[in-house]
């Protein structure tokens, strides 16, 4: 098996290339799970059954994973969990199941409301402690709508640790890229903890020393990739993501759609 802490990975082979041709797959394959859609919550569904033990197959109609996650900032909004005490540690689910009753209101069911409260901490240490899915917890993060009762300042949105892309082999090129906005020097990602290093640099020389790794790196980077290979945010999340799939045996199709489900004698096919 492979030891997941927090030391990052190093690679491993698969049986099959990564992604799978559609075309190289037997005839007679068979998975107990199939997730349609490789972006961030397909690619978590595929990860948490792999982490059951089921063979899982991944079908995405791109020729990227990540979806919308990738160009998104990854925040993962779940109260309660094992992290949220480094921050505050007065937060209870009591409070987050009011905030979710005034944000939310008869607009969702509440059985799935109550259902992300009373197992949404267990699911982040799961994938935390199984996969290279790792998170960190700001000091300062408020609930949006910060103004009805039950939000809080900080304790329920975890982001995704930054992730050195370079893991990912020729994989790296499936992780789709962020938005421009995210970027800067053609391809160099840039995070909330940059940009006062980056407005500083010649003010202090702690900012300065931080620019210059960070810059040289991405430098370094554009040798040998069409951009920077440090992941943050979205990409980050996908990177860790896919990583983890591909080491739990996960068999991912790229530039596959189903057309159709039929109902057989032995199940789906």
């Amino acid at each position: 098996g492979t030891a997941f802490g927090n030391a990052e990975p190093t690679m491993k082979a698969t049986v099959m290339p990564y992604p799978t041709a559609l075309s190289s797959l037997p005839d007679d394959a068979a998975y107990d799970v199939v997730v349609l859609g490789a972006g961030g919550a397909g690619m978590s569904a595929a990860l948490f059954a792999a982490i059951d033990g089921a063979k899982v197959l991944l079908v995405e109609s791109t020729d990227k994973v990540g979806g919308t996650t990738a160009y998104s900032a990854a925040t993962t909004w779940v109260p309660g969990t094992h992290l949220a005490p480094q921050v505050n540690k007065d937060d209870t689910l009591d409070n987050a199941a009011r905030f979710l009753d005034n944000a939310v209101g008869n607009r969702s069911p509440r059985a799935l409301r109550d259902a992300l409260l009373a197992n949404g901490a267990a699911a982040v240490k799961t994938i935390e402690n199984n996969s290279h899915v790792k998170y960190r917890i700001r000091p300062f993060h408020p609930d949006y709508l910060s103004e009805l009762e039950g939000s809080t300042l900080c304790g329920r949105a975890l982001e995704p640790l930054p992730f050195d892309g370079r893991l990912l082999g020729d994989d790296f090129d499936l992780v789709r890229p962020p938005i421009a906005e995210f970027m800067v020097l053609k391809g160099m990602m840039v995070d909330r903890d940059d940009i006062p290093h980056m407005l500083g640099w010649s003010k202090s020389l702690k900012s300065t020393l931080y620019v210059m790794k960070v810059v040289g790196r991405h430098l370094l980077d554009r040798l040998r990739h069409p951009r920077g290979t440090r992941l943050l945010m979205g990409n980050a999340l996908v990177g860790r993501l896919l990583l983890s799939l591909k080491q739990r045996g996960v068999t991912l199709l790229t530039e596959a759609k189903a057309t159709a489900l039929h109902r057989g004698e032995h199940g789906i096919d």
